[in-house]
């Protein structure tokens, strides 16, 4: 027989999550969710969270508290927690607690060498391809990432940052390298998530930003390329050297 969904639930007041019991590195609660769209609401929810790194690798996910936070029952919250298991990001054990799963060095390193290569072509070709409007579209990108910075918004640079990165992509004109751009920066943007909180970086990222855009303002394709290229790999080091630290801490 089916089993029946429980009838969601809502607590009396916000909850916040406990850090020592969860490793949650964002500062705001999160917020309890509507009754529309549980299950997918849940979903996004947490997906973002993980890779973001609100809720650090390697975190238990203790369902009575993520029940409390969200205003939910246990049955859409073991849904969500299925298809997230399913997409790599966290792990379910028999009569344990689930954990999100930790971030593989080595498999990391592998898919940058690899973006570098994507993150050049597609510069070289949204250079050589894209109109006036889509110049502008990106000049408008870059200004909202700027203003994050100033903000000290660093989650809204940081989708700022890949949404510019895959609107380049997009120029380039060529499916099947966004495709496997796409497919790629979903896998790694978890670890990249992990050097949004380093300042140092920050810093350098945004500068980066400046002088590759400054490259495709005077229409140099290849030095576009280069640029984009440079930052990418540049990024790589700074979240290997992040996971090395964190590696080196842990022992």
């Amino acid at each position: 027989m089916e089993e029946k969904a429980e009838a969601p639930t809502r607590p009396k007041a916000r909850y916040k999550f406990k850090p020592a019991k969860l490793k949650l590195s964002a500062s705001e609660a999160a917020q309890p969710l509507s009754t529309a769209s549980l299950h997918d609401q849940l979903v996004v929810r947490l997906r973002q969270m993980v890779l973001e790194g609100e809720i650090a690798p390697g975190s238990p996910l203790p369902e009575r508290m993520l029940c409390e936070t969200f205003g939910v029952s246990r049955t859409p919250l073991r849904e969500a927690f299925k298809v997230l298991a399913s997409e790599g990001l966290m792990e379910l054990r028999p009569h344990r607690t689930p954990v999100v799963t930790p971030v593989d060095r080595e498999e990391i390193a592998a898919m940058f060498q690899v973006m570098v290569a994507l993150d050049h072509l597609a510069a070289d070709l949204a250079c050589r391809t894209a109109g006036t409007g889509d110049r502008d579209r990106l000049e408008e990108m870059h200004a909202a990432l700027c203003a994050h910075h100033r903000a000290g918004a660093r989650t809204a640079y940081f989708r700022q940052n890949q949404d510019i990165h895959a609107e380049i992509t997009r120029l380039a004109g060529n499916p099947v390298l966004q495709a496997n751009w796409s497919a790629l920066s979903a896998k790694i943007y978890r670890a990249r998530a992990q050097v949004n909180y380093n300042p140092r970086r920050w810093e350098e990222s945004l500068a980066e930003h400046e002088g590759f855009m400054a490259r495709l303002r005077a229409g140099d394709a290849p030095g576009f390329a280069t640029a984009m290229a440079d930052h990418t790999r540049r990024t790589a080091d700074a979240v290997l050297a992040s996971l090395d630290a964190q590696t080196e801490h842990e022992a």
